[in-house]
């Protein structure tokens, strides 16, 4: 699962927020991001912490904040790379720990980081302990694509088995938009 994470994180890097390499994006090569100097092919930011929440199941470590900051600490000491936003990067290389990671980390970010790199707790057994549903539900082949929503919602409320009509946006690019600064990490 992580190999097939990290070649699709890996192809997508070259196209977060560039939309003018859109015409590139036909599965045939990595490309260049535009702005960033990550080679092409290379995984990112998404793929470090997931191999960070691996580690944590795979060594049998606890839940808490303080193993999971620890863990995304040292997987990124172990291997500073580009992919990550960067004041988070930034903000990761200025510390070395998971208590400090935890005491200086901005929480209030909308941003989809979490849920890219949850896969791999999709990997325990019983839904009631994973936050990865979509990713549980493939990888114990629970359902088919088109009946995904509905497993999700059977676990929990929120309309997941309704198409989603119109543009996905963060509530930075809303707030921008209308003129007014916002701080996002």
């Amino acid at each position: 699962m992580l190999l097939e994470l990290a070649i699709g994180d890996a192809y997508g890097a070259g196209f977060e927020y560039a939309n003018e390499m859109i015409f590139a994006n036909d599965l045939s090569r990595y490309i260049k991001h535009p702005r960033h100097r990550l080679i092409p092919g290379s995984y990112t930011d998404d793929t470090q912490m997931s191999m960070a929440i691996a580690e944590t199941i795979v060594f049998q470590g606890s839940w808490a904040p303080e193993v999971l900051a620890e863990n995304f600490v040292n997987a990124f000491k172990r291997d500073p790379r580009e992919g990550y936003a960067s004041r988070f990067y930034d903000f990761l290389v200025s510390i070395q720990y998971g208590k400090e990671f935890l005491a200086k980390i901005y929480s209030g970010s909308d941003k989809s980081g979490a849920a890219m790199r949850a896969a791999p707790i999709g990997l325990y057994s019983t839904p009631e302990k994973v936050v990865a549903l979509m990713y549980h539900c493939f990888i114990y082949q629970l359902g088919n694509k088109s009946a995904l929503g509905k497993f999700i919602e059977s676990y929990m409320p929120g309309g997941c088995s309704q198409p989603w009509q119109g543009k996905v946006k963060t509530a930075a690019r809303r707030f921008s938009e209308v003129g007014q600064k916002v701080s996002v990490p």
